[in-house]
């Protein structure tokens, strides 16, 4: 079968490989993956960048997957299209008894945070660009048909916008800004587009205004490229914000952040970044606002995902902007690398 591998660390090493059908295992599925789509994360890896020197390569990439279960113990999953969940958590710690499979480290304390031992496929096994997989049968969450194969590829993403859309609580009647249009920010706006947000802000860098576009097909109501009068731009729509979207890990975002949230608004710190920043402790005090970080996805926010997903006031179909079949891998790669206007998605069969 054909794979997507990346076999180093370099900067844009990628190869097309052609590896052996995976045998499956007891209590596994074998799917014949259909799409998967590209993650930011994936796309560090590809570009070579810090912070991923955890890796084990040799590694088939990819974690955000879908297909069609093909061999399996149990014949009410043959022939049934599914989506992968990529975290395989050990079930036992204080994490995965809360339903946080996203914090579970086998019950390991590090203390340098580090991405969940959790996460497995694309990341710690090789993942889904590749015709074949083989998962646990825990593993993968049969999709309706009325659920896209596009949508289901980036459906995972798309849960990590709710897992961070959740810290926020209710969102219905909230103004909220989201700071970066990446793929992450341009999920976490479906969302609340979905869920009703009053008024939604979307701002981003220079070079950035393909993906500001994108956000206002989404249903962004407004968007902003940054400037030295960033806090007076944003007041100048709304007389403050209840809620805070950090999906750009930029140093500069909290201490905006601490200016244009209401008293007793949220910070949700999204986008990863080995940058330090500083706060004004009597700010964030004095207007009682809470500052907390969101990473991956739960078993509860993946299968509401693809709930949300069959509900058209969600505009996810609108996130996927380009889709490349697996011989242009390295194409793909550098189209998300470039900024892409939206998700880009592989496909395995094309």
């Amino acid at each position: 079968m054909k794979a997507v591998m990346k076999y180093n660390e370099a900067p844009y090493e990628l190869s097309i490989k052609e590896l052996p059908k995976p045998s499956v295992q007891n209590g596994e599925v074998l799917v014949n993956v259909s799409s998967v789509g590209i993650c930011g994360s994936d796309v560090h890896m590809y570009a070579g960048h810090a912070g991923y020197d955890w890796i084990p390569y040799p590694l088939t990439l990819g974690h955000e997957i879908t297909g069609t279960v093909v061999e399996t113990s149990h014949n009410t999953l043959q022939g049934q299209r599914v989506v992968i969940n990529p975290y395989v958590p050990c079930g036992e710690c204080e994490y995965c008894k809360r339903g946080e499979e996203n914090r579970c480290d086998n019950n390991n304390f590090f203390v340098s945070k580090r991405a969940p031992l959790s996460l497995q496929y694309g990341f710690r096994q090789n993942g889904g660009m590749a015709e074949f997989i083989a998962v646990p049968e825990k593993n993968v969450v049969p999709i309706s048909d009325d659920v896209s194969d596009n949508v289901a590829a980036v459906s995972e993403a798309i849960a990590v916008g709710l897992t961070a859309v959740d810290k926020a609580g209710t969102i219905a009647g909230k103004k909220v800004i989201i700071f970066g249009p990446g793929p992450i920010g341009l999920s976490v706006a479906s969302l609340l587009v979905g869920l009703r947000a009053e008024n939604i802000i979307m701002a981003g860098v220079p070079g950035d205004e393909k993906r500001l576009e994108k956000a206002e097909e989404i249903g962004v109501h407004h968007t902003l490229v940054t400037s030295d009068n960033l806090v007076n731009d944003l007041l100048g729509w709304n007389n403050g914000y209840d809620v805070v979207f950090d999906c750009s890990g930029h140093h500069s975002v909290p201490g905006n952040a601490a200016k244009v949230l209401k008293k007793g608004g949220q910070l949700v710190l999204v986008g990863i970044s080995t940058n330090t920043f500083s706060l004004e402790m009597d700010q964030i005090v004095r207007g009682e606002i809470q500052v907390r970080g969101s990473y991956g996805i739960t078993w509860d926010t993946f299968k509401r995902t693809l709930e949300y997903a069959t509900d058209d006031a969600f505009p996810f179909e609108r996130l996927v902007t380009g889709s490349y079949g697996i011989e242009r891998a390295k194409e793909a790669f550098d189209a998300a690398m470039d900024k892409a206007a939206g998700k880009i998605v592989l496909k395995m069969n094309a």
